[in-house]
């Protein structure tokens, strides 16, 4: 596959995060997907990581991620990506709890690496700071 196909595949999730339906991006996920994300104990399937992902984009609606780079090799992206949004819809964490909107608004950077086979992601993945997110919040005490 080529460099544009890598790249496009790897910025479907996030074409389908800012238009609101994470289903968009099923077409470039391969059968046995594995995602790797913050709050999780294991790595995730496909319906898994989009019922993680459904679970913030029902809390921050309209939150919209910002391509800030993408480094390519081989068949790995790496895309660091910034996106705000305000807290409006209960967050279910993946221990179960549920986190009442706090109706403030929150901005997280981050990281995602994914790798392509056959044009379609293998494996994910995201790193970004749940701490800074819980802060934002207001949910974690002032250090």
């Amino acid at each position: 596959m080529s460099e544009q196909e890598n790249l496009k595949a790897a910025h479907a999730f996030f074409e389908a995060w800012n238009a609101g339906d994470l289903n968009r991006a099923i077409s470039y996920e391969a059968d046995d997907l594995m995602v790797e994300a913050p709050g999780t104990s294991a790595p995730m399937n496909g319906e898994q990581s989009r019922m993680y992902n459904q679970s913030f984009l029902t809390a921050f609606p309209g939150s919209k991620f910002e391509i800030l780079l993408d480094v390519m090799q081989g068949n790995y992206v790496v895309t660091n990506w910034r996106i705000s949004g305000k807290h409006t819809g209960p967050l279910h964490s993946p221990s179960g709890q549920v986190i009442p909107p706090t109706g403030k608004t929150a901005t997280l950077v981050g990281s995602t690496t994914v790798m392509i086979k056959n044009g379609k992601l293998s494996h994910s993945w995201t790193f970004w700071d749940m701490t800074s997110l819980l802060g934002q919040l207001g949910l974690l005490p002032p250090v």
